[in-house]
């Protein structure tokens, strides 16, 4: 056992064939890998709580578009080419609908949580 391990008491469980298979299948269905995590949070809380990041993912991934046409329209004004007044507020726009729907879904993201 290592040394400096945060939880140094362990317990051993045994389980019938079947009751492992439902633990196993409540540990999918709560996207949960680690088995001590799993039953600590079950003893301690007696429920798992599964937090869904897919939003946070897909605005993230539309940023990183919005980012790149932002480094496309700087490297234009840095080899002193012209940036039309349509590319500027084409990005404006793609920014303003991405802030409008990332505080869309954080909400009710939050909402969930709470």
């Amino acid at each position: 056992m290592k040394k400096n391990r945060e939880r140094s008491i362990g317990k051993l469980l045994y389980f019938t064939e079947q009751e492992l298979e439902i633990i196993q299948n409540k540990m999918v269905e709560s996207d949960m890998s680690n088995f001590s995590a799993y039953c600590r949070e079950m003893l301690l809380t007696g429920k798992v709580k599964h937090y869904d990041f897919s939003v946070i993912k897909e605005i993230s991934s539309s940023l990183s578009h919005i980012s790149g046409n932002i480094n496309q329209v700087a490297k234009r004004c840095n080899t002193n080419q012209s940036v039309s007044t349509n590319d500027v507020e084409q990005l404006r726009r793609e920014y303003l609908q991405l802030k409008s729907l990332y505080q869309e879904r954080l909400v009710k993201a939050l909402r969930k949580l709470v």
